[in-house]
């Protein structure tokens, strides 16, 4: 969509940022990339997140339990118990709240990403957990296994969830004035090799936050913690390199839906 010729613009195109941006931890994107730190790159989301899963576990093995011990006729309420104890153990892998895993960890966090990759969004967790909340109501609250945990564990996921898509749809808003405001430049003249030279093969989150700051004139648009999230969205895949590559910048700025972050 953008051409290549680099006309006017930033002097040294890509490089505009200097030698302060590359390289070093801040530009690293989520501590350990997505195999160790999923969306969050400090504890408060993990365990948010860690206590959802334990919630999930804890009612798929209580329901799974009574459904033994009180053997009725009901495979379909049965499996769906089965199904809440495999995701809750899924999701206590992937969100235990331990700074420095092991590469064991990691590399089980990595597999599980590759196959579910909305985890690494906000808003596909939020969906997840809302989703989660019924099939816990359901097992607890309508076989009146427990009303009270029922109701109050249901109420906790659906919180966690509605959480995780507010704090995502608002930085998916956000981003989306930085695409748009990339279209408008674009209409107007503008060239993406402004903030990207040919020689670049991406955008490092320094340089991607001075783009953001030049193109909506803005300075605190994002967070340094949000920006790793936008990076973490911008990614093709589950593992981060705290870069947007120059295919991922050019398939998000595009017209068309706004990015779920």
């Amino acid at each position: 969509m953008f051409g290549t010729d680099g006309q006017g613009g930033v002097p040294g195109g890509g490089n505009m940022m200097g030698p302060s941006t590359m390289g070093g931890h801040m530009e690293q994107g989520l501590v350990g990339g997505q195999a160790v730190s999923g969306i969050e790159k400090t504890m408060k989301w993990k365990l948010f997140f860690f206590a959802g899963a334990c919630i999930v576990f804890a009612t798929g093995v209580t329901t799974v339990l009574y459904w033994i011990l009180h053997f009725t006729w009901g495979p379909a309420t049965f499996m769906s118990e089965i199904f809440l104890l495999v995701f809750g153990l899924l999701m206590m892998v992937l969100d235990f709240p331990v700074p420095h895993p092991n590469e064991t960890l990691v590399a089980i966090r990595d597999h599980c990403y590759k196959f579910l990759l909305f985890m690494t969004r906000f808003m596909g967790r939020g969906m997840w957990y809302l989703f989660l909340a019924t099939l816990v109501f359901g097992a607890l609250w309508d076989t009146k296994i427990n009303w009270f945990f029922g109701a109050t564990f249901s109420l906790y996921l659906i919180l966690l969830g509605a959480g995780a898509l507010a704090k995502g749809y608002f930085i998916s808003t956000q981003l989306d004035k930085v695409r748009l405001a990339l279209l408008r430049e674009h209409d107007t003249g503008g060239n993406i090799e402004h903030y990207l030279s040919s020689s670049q093969k991406g955008l490092t989150k320094a340089q991607f936050k001075a783009m953001v700051e030049n193109v909506t004139g803005e300075k605190d648009l994002f967070t340094d913690d949000d920006l790793d999230y936008v990076i973490n969205a911008l990614s093709f895949l589950p593992s981060s390199d705290g870069m947007v590559s120059r295919e991922e910048l050019l398939y998000w700025v595009r017209p068309g839906l706004m990015l779920m972050v």
